[in-house]
């Protein structure tokens, strides 16, 4: 049975980059090789405020009893093509964004100059101006070279708008994979009441759909089938056909009713690893379908399920995309926590920031795996190694988020 990180390591050395292709307008959830700026942004001198633009040195000795008087030479909107040439003592009225006129370095706000009703094409200024006031340089925020993104950065809002901003349209990407789900269990019912029956919810599928739409990752179907050998392969197989990664949930343990194992190896599928020293979760199942989708089969149980998305699925997408596995945070344990000598623990948990402005982490009760309660109180996870010592109050732990890219809640 292999350990968490060797079933990760083994995890990543079977997913292959997938393709990239131009694309315009840009898909959100893509990811894309190192992009630097095009051009300067701003890529000309123009106004930080609305007022009146001027040259500093005619108002270096401005002052309330010594109002400087500047004749309007003209009106410069955001858009218009700057002005050549500023005659002297004079000003322009300028917009927001407007490109600096000619000979004019500075920007005195509206609020800040007053009018004298003897010549009202003119504009008094009653202090000092200081060279580069108001106005925003050409490259301030962009220089031509910048680096803008890193590769396998996903192309968030912050980015879109980076991106529009240097003019670039068009991008070679990596489309996020496209993922289909299969349920399995003869006892699920997809709505309606639990029964004292023996049927229940399919509670797995419903999570899943809205993981991957939380995540931005498409979904290419989803199946439900029975405690059937001959059905699984039906639905993997359908799905494979338009598909990156399947997931399977169920079927996956050692029961006689565990069949997933068997109608993969008639599929003729390729085994990465079964089973992996972790809790909840141990027989997960990794392998390579023989047209090239992963297949992760989960076990049925619900924490099961939530745990193989986030810390096995999860980084096989990263891996697909090009993008660098996550870094999880250090946090202090608020109680004491009896390590698993074999297993690594992934515990719901709850983060806090202590008056220290340290992150702190306290595990949930009800750990059990069938459990959902808890997560919706759960604000990370906590991670406990195999083989690591019991961890004492105060010990530092790794707390992962919920989902990935999100700080822990800390409430």
């Amino acid at each position: 049975m292999l350990s968490y990180a060797a079933a990760l390591d083994a995890i990543l050395a079977a997913a292959t980059l997938l393709p990239s292709r131009t694309a315009a307008p840009l898909p959100p959830a893509a990811t894309a090789g190192a992009i630097t700026s095009p051009v300067e942004v701003p890529s000309f001198p123009n106004a930080a405020m609305d007022g009146f633009a001027l040259r500093s040195t005619d108002c270096a000795s401005a002052g309330a009893a010594t109002p400087v008087c500047l004749a309007i030479a003209g009106t410069l909107a955001a858009g218009a093509p700057p002005p050549r040439h500023t005659p002297p003592a004079s000003t322009w009225e300028i917009m927001t964004g407007a490109p600096m006129p000619a000979d004019c370095d500075a920007v005195v706000p509206v609020e800040r100059i007053a009018r004298t009703g003897a010549t009202p094409d003119a504009i008094l200024v009653t202090e000092p101006v200081r060279p580069g006031q108001n106005r925003r340089n050409a490259g301030e925020d962009f220089r031509r070279g910048d680096r803008l993104l890193d590769a396998g950065a996903t192309l968030s809002p912050e980015a879109a708008m980076a991106l529009a901003a240097v003019g670039v349209d068009q991008l070679a990407l990596r489309p996020p994979p496209r993922i289909g789900i299969v349920t399995t269990g003869s006892e699920l019912v997809a709505s309606g009441l639990p029964d004292a029956q023996g049927r229940i919810r399919d509670v797995n599928g419903p999570y899943l759909d809205a993981a991957l739409a939380r995540l931005g990752l498409p979904l290419a179907g989803r199946r439900s089938v029975g405690d059937d050998a001959g059905a699984l392969a039906a639905a993997v197989t359908a799905l494979a056909a338009d598909c990156d990664i399947v997931i399977a949930t169920g079927g996956v343990s050692a029961g006689r009713l565990d069949f997933v194992p068997a109608a993969l190896a008639a599929l003729g599928a390729r085994l990465v690893f079964h089973k992996a020293a972790i809790r909840p979760g141990k027989p997960l199942l990794c392998a390579r379908l023989p047209h090239g989708p992963l297949l992760f089969g989960l076990p049925g149980n619900p924490m099961a399920v939530v745990v193989g998305l986030r810390f096995f699925v999860l980084p096989a997408v990263r891996a697909l995309m090009g993008r660098p596995q996550e870094r999880f945070l250090p946090a202090r344990a608020l109680d004491a926590v009896r390590a698993r000598a074999t297993m690594t623990f992934f515990a719901k948990a709850h983060a806090q920031v202590t008056p220290e402005a340290t992150l702190a982490v306290r595990l949930l009760p009800g750990q059990e795996s069938f459990r959902i309660s808890p997560l919706l109180r759960a604000t990370c996870w906590a991670l406990i190694p195999a083989g690591a010592p019991d961890v004492a109050v105060g010990d530092v732990i790794e707390v992962a988020p919920l989902w990935p890219g999100e700080f822990p809640a800390a409430g």
